[in-house]
């Protein structure tokens, strides 16, 4: 076993928790003050590209990753601490990304991606949004803030899923258990 310090995966996922921290707070502000548009690819994106950076990591350690490989379930989450840690943490963002201050023409009880493809802009103070059909209406700050907020958050939550998965890879940075014989 090796000690805390020297272990490749606790130092990835502190990473991770940072990152994850990094998102909570803009899912945040994302109720409070308007943001730019132009965060949703990042948002989106950031969680996805720990996974591939694992793989290849991974594979310049040379650890076998194939599928014959047996990983223990406990490998995967320990430490249980900071597994438990991060696990609320993603809760609480997916949480607050969307089940929180959800717009009013979202509906179920997960209205996960329901913005209905509007494009957003700010002119002298005021605030705009544009259907798909071209229809150009001005509407309140909350509202923009509402709208605009809902998509942004729609997407961290696909970089926090990814996360939740890139977690469990980081396991790999350990290599698999070997069998004494």
């Amino acid at each position: 076993m090796q000690g805390w310090a020297a272990d490749r995966a606790i130092w990835v996922r502190l990473v991770m928790m940072l990152v994850l921290l990094g998102y909570l707070a803009m899912v945040w502000e994302s109720h409070i003050i308007p943001l730019p548009v132009s965060l949703e690819f990042p948002l989106a994106l950031i969680g996805w590209l720990f996974l591939p950076v694992l793989f290849v990591w991974a594979r310049l350690l040379r650890i076998d990753t194939g599928r014959g490989v047996r990983w223990p379930l406990k490998q995967m989450f320990r430490p249980w601490v900071l597994t438990a840690t991060f696990g609320a943490l993603a809760a609480i963002t997916l949480f607050l990304a969307i089940g929180w201050d959800a717009p009013s023409f979202c509906q179920g009880p997960v209205p996960v991606n329901c913005v209905k493809g509007y494009q957003w802009s700010i002119d002298n103070g005021h605030y705009f949004h544009t259907t798909p059909n071209g229809t150009h209406a001005e509407i309140s700050r909350q509202a923009y803030i509402q709208e605009l907020g809902f998509d942004l958050r729609s997407a961290a939550t696909f970089g926090v899923y990814a996360m939740c998965l890139a977690w469990l890879a980081a396991a790999a940075l350990r290599g698999p258990i070997r069998k004494r014989g």
